[in-house]
């Protein structure tokens, strides 16, 4: 089984939560008087999520391909 990368899954992570936290905001029509700042934080927000998830799943799939 091939060893994954958790930078690279950090980075895919990071991309992938950036684009589903823009789809939700966008789906779910937040007002318009939102400050830039707000999108910013939210979007920025769901990238780190997105790392964390991704670097965690690579990390724990990397324990269980090496405890075999």
């Amino acid at each position: 089984m091939t060893r994954f990368k958790i930078l690279n899954a950090a980075v895919w992570g990071c991309a992938i939560g950036c684009l589903c936290m823009a789809m939700l905001i966008l789906y779910s029509g937040r007002a318009r008087e939102v400050p830039v700042a707000g999108y910013v934080i939210d979007l920025l927000g769901g990238a780190a999520v997105g790392a964390g998830v991704f670097s965690l799943l690579a990390w724990i799939l990397n324990r269980v391909a090496s405890a075999r």
